[in-house]
């Protein structure tokens, strides 16, 4: 994950404190900017389940944008908070593409889905659509326990961070992520395997 550091620094905290400060365009200006990276982020999520090589990179990374877009001022702390709002955008979006899945193969509302929807567009086998329900079930469960251990495991596994982007973006260090993602990790195959 070391092209994150290939960004300015400064040019993105630029146009976040501009976004910040209520400057929609501000967004618009940093999307190239960090386009390069959410598409690597989108493919390391897609390789995380075997089923997933049919997912669409740039509809997952452009449906992110449009949720950062849509959420307005974003407080953004610095770059490495936002890939991790960003983070958190594309397991949303992923979740939601479970749901449709789920709710579609058990007879539910059939109603057509506008084809820009994004869901429609990652094309999750059940099995992957499945097993990130029960992932997003498990992840919940761990947040009401260790809301930390939980966003780490948000950075490492949907936003594919380091250890330092992710020390960085929670503001805590190196040594407590490497910690908490380890008993994060037990604690995760421990309750995906009760399932």
């Amino acid at each position: 994950m070391g092209s994150q550091h290939d960004i300015s620094p400064s040019e993105v905290t630029y146009y976040l404190e501009a976004f910040d400060n209520g400057d929609k365009n501000a967004l618009d200006k940093l999307f190239p900017i960090i386009y390069k990276e959410l598409r690597k982020n989108a493919r390391h999520l897609r390789f995380q389940f075997y089923n997933m090589d049919t997912m669409n990179t740039t509809a997952l990374v452009h449906e992110a944008y449009l949720k950062l877009m849509q959420a307005g001022k974003g407080d953004f702390k610095n770059r490495a908070h936002f890939f991790f709002v960003a983070s958190r955008a594309m397991r949303q979006i992923l979740v939601n593409a479970s749901l449709k899945k789920r709710t579609l193969k058990r007879g539910g509302d059939q109603q057509p889905v506008p084809v820009e929807q994004v869901e429609e567009r990652l094309e999750l086998s059940d099995k992957t659509a499945e097993d990130l329900l029960l992932l997003d079930d498990a992840l919940k469960k761990l947040e009401m326990q260790d809301k930390r251990q939980a966003h780490i495991v948000e950075c490492r596994f949907f936003g594919g961070m380091s250890i330092e982007e992710t020390a960085a973006s929670l503001d805590i260090s190196p040594a407590t992520v490497k910690r908490s993602w380890t008993m994060a990790k037990a604690w995760l195959y421990n309750e995906l395997n009760e399932q």
